[in-house]
């Protein structure tokens, strides 16, 4: 059969078994919460009670013990090792990830813990592997240690970035609740509350809600807006604190400056989608000439490379 049609007939199937899962998912889904519901209604039949668990399983806490011994084993080691600066800079790192709970000297036990364990993981693996060799495990063991030691760092960057997206996602929508709240005569921190009481978990309600628990706990409105911008580390945020700020000291309608930057925001993000589609040829470069123009060549050429080859063979 030619190779074409098999595989025309290969993204057939690929595609109706893709629709056939789509079609399958809802009815799944009703499965589960009509099994949901009626574990809810056993729970509620006298002389029926459900078995909960008071304790993790045995190995689960058997972990969580080994974790705690080396955090607690490597926590002198990297107190020692930890500047002021560096502390400051480490805590506007985890709080633009959104980790606020998480200390400074917490990030530093997970670097030093990560550049112990992954050269040690990586050298084991190799010795069974290739068996022993002092240049392959000096290879290995100086590649994870530099690369375990800077991993966490790069891991909570890359989650700040993804963070600050959707707070600038959000933006727009958030201002918008927020100029309604105030039109219809809340105060500024009232508005604040009812956004946070009402929108669904996302990064730029976990801010606004940091910022009423400051404001209750006796900071000024307007440092607390500050100390937000500052953390989340957007241009578009700082303007819009900045507005807020200065209506409120000069007396001026919040409402009115507070729509005129939604619709910044709104056009802000209009223009940051553009710039990520005219960028998207250019990202899909590498794939289109490393992995997807081979196998339109093989699949065109390969059936007349065989058939000159075979009668090439049989001359």
């Amino acid at each position: 059969m030619d190779p074409l049609l098999l595989l025309l007939f290969g993204l057939m199937f690929a595609s109706l078994f893709l629709g056939l899962l789509a079609i399958a998912k809802p009815k799944q889904r009703e499965d589960v919460e009509s099994r949901l519901r009626r574990l809810s209604s056993d729970d509620e039949r006298p002389g029926f009670r459900a078995v909960q668990p008071d304790a993790p399983p045995p190995r689960t806490a058997s972990i969580a013990e080994a974790n705690a011994q080396l955090d607690e084993l490597f926590r002198p080691w990297a107190a020692g090792r930890l500047s002021e600066g560096q502390a400051t800079e480490l805590t506007q790192l985890l709080h633009a990830a959104g980790r606020y709970g998480t200390p400074p000297l917490q990030l530093r036990v997970w670097q030093l813990k990560c550049a112990v364990l992954l050269p040690f993981c990586g050298v084991v693996f190799t010795f069974a592997l290739l068996g022993f060799n002092a240049a392959v495990v000096a290879l290995v063991t100086l590649a994870g240690t530099v690369g375990g030691y800077f991993y966490p760092v790069f891991a909570l960057q890359r989650e700040a970035s993804q963070r600050r997206d959707l707070i600038l996602k959000q933006l727009p929508t958030t201002l918008d609740l927020l100029t309604v709240c105030v039109e219809a005569g809340l105060s500024l921190q009232a508005g604040i509350q009812k956004v946070v009481e009402k929108t669904r978990p996302n990064p730029l309600r976990e801010e606004l809600a940091q910022v009423l628990r400051e404001i209750q706990l006796g900071r000024p409105r307007g440092d607390a807006l500050k100390e937000m911008a500052r953390r989340v580390g957007l241009k578009e945020v700082n303007s819009v604190v900045l507005a807020m700020v200065q209506a409120e000291a000069m007396g001026t309608g919040i409402a009115k400056s507070l729509r005129i930057q939604s619709e910044i925001a709104r056009d802000t993000r209009i223009q940051r989608a553009q710039e990520q589609a005219m960028q998207a040829p250019v990202k899909l470069s590498f794939p289109l000439v490393f992995f997807i123009f081979p196998v339109v060549f093989i699949v065109i050429f390969g059936p007349v490379a065989l058939e000159l080859f075979t009668n090439w063979v049989g001359q």
